[in-house]
């Protein structure tokens, strides 16, 4: 498991550390080693927040920043994970949070700390996968169902979303496939295209029609397929 800690009072920040150390050498054998990453200021933390399963976070000593301000970021990039708000100075508790967030008592208490830990690893085991696209200066991750099709343009491949938003990977439709060859509800029916198959709306005589319209050719050696996917999701439409 990888914990980020943001905390700007130096010696609260050291102080976990050691706790977290102390945790992860009693779970090597069972749980597993903890690996913690330290932050004293949000935007180091901010920079790269998807490759943590937790966040512990307290911010009361820099002016104009506060935990609120990191939450807000990290969920704003797209963070499912456990936020664990350390309350000192701050009274998190009467903050209005996302579901995500829980809250822990400064000084933090061995106990305490494994029951939120043990909180983390439930909700690590639970997540589902996240897929990684890169476009030239971000990275956004997003889940199987969240990606409606994928058409290569270029050195790219603009992706649209269910939400409407569109992301250009820097992939080929090939690479990308490769990628999310994983999840058997993605079809690449051509060297330029991959859709998922959860949202075809009908399927017509080569052709699928998406539920927002677009619509691909099928080549015969895919529609068997692309048939056992549309009923998988649909029915014997």
């Amino acid at each position: 498991m990888h914990i980020a800690i943001c905390d700007d009072n130096i010696a609260d920040r050291k102080q976990l550390e050691r706790l977290i150390k102390r945790e992860s050498d009693k779970r090597a054998d069972s749980t597993g080693i903890l690996f913690a990453d330290s932050f004293g200021n949000a935007s180091s933390i901010l920079a790269n927040p998807m490759q943590y399963d937790v966040f512990y976070i307290d911010m009361c000593k820099t002016e104009g920043v506060t935990g609120m301000d990191v939450v807000d970021g990290l969920i704003g990039q797209g963070v499912h994970a456990p936020i664990v708000m350390c309350c000192s100075d701050i009274k998190y508790r009467e903050m209005s949070f996302p579901q995500n967030v829980i809250f822990l008592d400064k000084p933090i208490r061995v106990d305490e700390l494994g029951k939120s830990i043990e909180h983390a690893l439930k909700i690590k085991a639970q997540a589902p996968s996240l897929i990684e696209l890169r476009e030239d200066n971000n990275t956004v991750y997003v889940t199987e169902p969240e990606i409606l099709y994928g058409i290569a343009e270029g050195h790219y491949v603009k992706i649209t979303l269910t939400d409407k938003r569109t992301v250009n990977a820097v992939s080929t439709a090939a690479n990308l496939f490769a990628q999310l060859e994983a999840y058997p509800s993605f079809i690449f029916p051509t060297q330029r295209v991959i859709f998922n198959g959860r949202y075809i709306e009908k399927l017509g005589f080569h052709k699928v029609f998406m539920i927002d319209g677009a619509c691909f050719k099928i080549p015969m050696s895919y529609m068997n397929y692309t048939r056992k996917i549309f009923q998988q999701y649909h029915g014997s439409h």
